[in-house]
């Protein structure tokens, strides 16, 4: 009877519910509290490549030519180096992310450089044409070349016009871009390496790139003065 007394009163307690509950609930609130967080660590990467595309675009595009003059500026080796050590006060995540991977920042993070400009097509007329692409060839005059080939646009072959909206692609310009003068392309890449999850989740590689006319001349061109091959002349 005793022992049949203290089962019905077990039976009939609720005392550690709420225990059971949180530790059925604890598990899953856990995983959403850290994927949660790995999301708005991608949110925020994809910002800052954006970021450091505009800017080194904005500083490359403002080269300063030798006389009032002219109408070429040129950057150098220096100029492009530092634009890989100004990204790190712009995305310090990068540093701790090399170090996590055991590989040099510099491969954790991709900066892309292009100097490109529109050359006419003969014999046609662009007047009153709203697709400027049909009437130039975009050639490349220098290119990056610090990184893996399959990270720089090429020399060899015209980039070709893609709608604004499509995806990156290293040996196409958005049609926009088209029309007298020339531009500065940045493309920067990072590849997004989750720390939670990374066995469930891939690697995600985020891509974006930058486009502007120089600030001062029609044309910016590579001084390769003291280069360390960070870059080439194609012409």
């Amino acid at each position: 009877m005793r022992a049949a007394g203290r089962l019905a009163a077990f039976r009939q307690s609720s005392d550690a519910v709420s225990t059971i509950e949180f530790a059925m609930v604890f598990p899953v609130l856990l995983v959403l509290l850290l994927g949660g967080g790995q999301v708005v660590l991608y949110i925020d990467a994809t910002r800052k490549v954006q970021q450091i595309a505009t800017s080194v675009s904005e500083m490359l595009s403002q080269a300063v030519p030798a006389s009032s003059s002219a109408t070429t500026a040129t950057v150098n080796a220096t100029d492009l180096n530092f634009s890989y050590d100004a990204s790190l006060v712009i995305f310090p995540y990068v540093m701790g992310d090399a170090a996590r991977r055991g590989i040099p920042w510099r491969s954790a993070l991709t900066i892309g450089f292009a100097g490109i400009s529109f050359i006419k097509l003969p014999g046609i007329s662009c007047n009153g044409v709203a697709d400027q692409s049909t009437c130039y060839i975009a050639t490349v005059n220098w290119t990056g070349t610090g990184a893996s080939p399959a990270s720089y646009r090429p020399c060899v072959l015209p980039q070709l016009p893609a709608d604004d909206a499509a995806p990156f692609s290293r040996f196409s310009l958005p049609r926009s871009l088209y029309g007298p003068g020339s531009v500065i392309a940045v493309d920067v890449s990072f590849t997004f390496n989750p720390t939670f999850g990374s066995a469930l989740v891939r690697p995600v590689t985020i891509t974006r790139s930058a486009f502007v006319q120089p600030r001062y001349v029609t044309q910016i061109d590579f001084d390769t003065t003291s280069n360390d091959s960070i870059a080439s002349k194609c012409v």
